[in-house]
């Protein structure tokens, strides 16, 4: 906050002598928060501060130079002693850039504490995990944590810090509103062309937002009580300094309709141009299942590995909603807790009570590789005038899959037939019946077998398509139809 707060001055203007000004130097914050919504590059700022006002008028000077500060939406209120205390208006001294002036009527002299709150952008977020699985990856030690980015120009420090999920929508971008060349209307107010040239002021916006001419001042307000609307506590303080350790914080979680709220425990000092990462949860033993699939119409010729859980209670998660980040997994590979890297993925948003399952790349240790053994035409069928109208393509096929890891590994192989009419066939080569393999029709175009291969083995098994073509579908749909009945 050095940047914005060090040009932050209080200045109190006598009734009876304008012309004499005293400043006072500003105190520094003694609460803050920062609520991040990161779906748009938008921060709600809470500061609050005491300020020594004097009986009568009083100005609040302040700048925002250098930071992404959106100036239509600050508001100041007093914290105590409101019913003495009138925040009046505020204004932009004529053809000062990124200065504002609070004008205070008081009843009071002394120290009162005051809120200021406003939006800001700059700052964002994003979550991110390190899963580490068991030996036999059948479960999963899960750490979630927040990285917390400023870029906003200013420093935050001992703030504390929270995070939306969920969409927010915006008429206006506040990066737009912090950085045009004036705070309210275009960047040239069509009612104020030519003004300034001429020397005849600035413009008055009243609650009824009609241009009015005033000798030297542009002012947007009301007349009476606390300006302000946003309320609350918190904001955030100055200070640059490097992060300091930290140890795991409780983030605590709560709902709001269509967004979720994440609270981080205590304070933190979020300085400029820096990164903070901050701890989420940490959640042992989540059950978990790891599964390899080959389909090389979605993921080329390559086995890709997968895990997957739930975000629910049987996986020892499921009290809040998993915010959208990037995961890595390793895995235990002996009992010294030396770790292998398995693969990364993205998490998408995953609500409570819902499956996630985790791309984590193509596999080096497993493979599936399909050989055409034979290839062939029959069964044609014949038009009117002696053309063929009709036949079936017929393929055969042997497949290898070979497993180099040390635990067995379960794997799914989708073929894909290119037409909804087809029949499979296939021969287990599988000499035991806890390695035998399992065949369903996944769809109407595609097949999927299922089977385990034991550690550093492979496994053979052949399969042979029908495909029916053109006018031997007919002879198809037939074939399906008696066997439904």
């Amino acid at each position: 906050m050095k940047k914005l707060w060090g040009i932050l001055t209080l200045c109190l203007i006598s009734t009876a002598a304008m012309a004499k000004i005293d400043l006072v130097t500003l105190p520094a914050s003694e609460s803050s928060q920062v609520t991040i919504y990161n779906s748009k590059d938008l921060t709600l700022v809470r500061d609050t501060r005491r300020l020594t006002l004097k009986k009568g008028d009083n100005t609040l000077q302040f700048g925002w130079e250098n930071t992404l500060i959106d100036p239509t939406s600050i508001s100041l209120r007093p914290l105590e002693n409101a019913d003495k205390i009138d925040v009046l208006f505020l204004t932009y001294p004529a053809r000062v850039r990124q200065v504002g002036q609070w004008q205070i009527t008081s009843e009071i002299e002394g120290s009162v504490p005051f809120e200021i709150t406003y939006f800001a952008s700059g700052l964002s977020w994003r979550a991110f995990y390190m899963g580490t699985m068991n030996e036999d990856e059948t479960t999963m030690d899960l750490k979630g944590y927040v990285n917390v980015s400023n870029n906003s120009g200013q420093d935050y420090t001992n703030t504390q810090t929270r995070l939306i999920v969920g969409e927010t929508r915006l008429i206006e971008e506040i990066t737009f509103l912090a950085q045009r060349r004036y705070p309210y209307g275009p960047e040239i107010p069509r009612f104020n062309d030519g003004l300034e040239s001429e020397g005849l002021g600035e413009v008055l916006i009243t609650n009824g937002n009609m241009p009015i001419m005033t000798d030297g001042r542009l002012m947007f307000g009301r007349m009476g009580g606390g300006m302000g609307g946003m309320g609350g506590n918190g904001g955030f303080g100055g200070g640059m300094g490097v992060p300091k350790t930290y140890e795991i914080k409780e983030i605590e979680k709560t709902g709001l309709s269509e967004y979720f709220l994440y609270t981080i425990e205590g304070t933190e000092d979020l300085t400029n141009t820096w990164t903070r990462q901050l701890p989420s949860f940490d959640v042992e033993g989540v059950p978990v299942k790891s599964l390899y699939k080959y389909d090389d119409n979605r993921y080329g010729k390559q086995a890709v590995c997968f895990v997957s859980f739930a975000n629910d209670s049987e996986h020892e998660l499921g009290k809040t909603p998993i915010p959208e980040g990037n995961i890595k997994i390793y895995r235990n590979v002996n009992e010294l807790q030396n770790l292998s890297y398995v693969g990364q993925s993205n998490i998408k948003y995953i609500p409570v009570n819902e499956d996630i399952e985790l791309n984590l790349g193509p596999a080096r240790l497993v493979k599936v590789e399909p050989l055409l053994m034979e290839q062939k035409t029959e069964n044609y069928t014949f038009d009117k005038d002696g053309n063929i109208d009709g036949w079936d393509d017929v393929e055969t096929y042997k497949v290898t899959v070979t497993n180099t890891r040390d635990i067995p590994v379960d794997i799914e192989i989708t073929w894909n037939m290119g037409t909804d009419a087809w029949e499979l066939t296939y021969v287990d080569t599988a000499s035991t019946a806890e390695n035998a393999i399992t065949y369903k029709k996944h769809d109407t175009s595609r097949g999927r077998f299922t089977l385990t291969v034991s550690a550093k083995s492979e496994k053979t098994f052949g399969h042979t398509i029908r495909k029916y073509r053109q006018q031997r579908i007919e002879a198809y749909v037939e074939k399906m139809q008696e066997q439904e009945q």
